[in-house]
């Protein structure tokens, strides 16, 4: 009962994560809540809005706190309630760093996967010339993490490198994060 409690708990705070994570990439791309194929989001993630009476956006309106701060509440009760589901107890500082670097780290995949996402989508539209709604959704989506990428990279004409350069920028951080991170913990004991 205990392992399946875990699961299902794991289920929950990870789709509440990927929720508020879908709707600061929806705010950070400038995608409108009038669009009616995102507006399903921002009426899922409501709670946002109320968490931005308290905490501003910044950048013209592109980046949410209270979507970050909502995600750092979100990983908070998902490591503490793991904790009280396997009867193990947390001290606050631990608690703390681990939430602040599992955070970082979760953002890093899931702009790793919108990337991976990007790719995927670009190869549907030149093999089948599709235009979905949904393939502008995600190529909107990925555009703002790809575009300092595409600042870097050298222009190949119809071969866009940024995707690549960013896919291995954010897994060379997440390593770089996460061994800091071990190490890290093992000086907290």
């Amino acid at each position: 009962m205990s392992n399946a409690l875990f699961q299902i708990f794991d289920l929950v705070t990870t789709f509440a994560m990927m929720l508020v994570f879908i709707r600061f990439m929806l705010q950070f791309a400038g995608m409108d809540a009038s669009n009616p194929m995102v507006a399903p989001a921002y009426k899922a993630t409501h709670v946002v809005d109320v968490f931005g009476r308290i905490f501003p956006t910044v950048a013209d309106g592109r980046i949410s706190l209270a979507a970050i701060v909502l995600m750092f509440l979100i990983r908070l009760i998902d490591i503490s309630g793991k904790a009280a589901l396997t009867h193990q107890g947390i001290a606050p500082v631990p608690l703390f760093f681990t939430g602040t670097t599992s955070l970082i780290l979760d953002f890093l995949r899931m702009c790793r996967y919108l990337v991976i996402g990007s790719i995927i989508v670009s190869w549907i539209v030149v093999f089948t010339r599709s235009d979905h709604p949904i393939i502008g959704i995600i190529m909107q989506l990925a555009e703002p993490i790809l575009a300092p990428f595409r600042r870097i990279t050298p222009n190949l004409g119809m071969l866009d490198l940024s995707p690549m350069v960013a896919f291995l920028a954010f897994w060379l951080l997440e390593i770089l994060i996460g061994g800091l991170t071990a190490n890290f913990m093992q000086m907290l004991g």
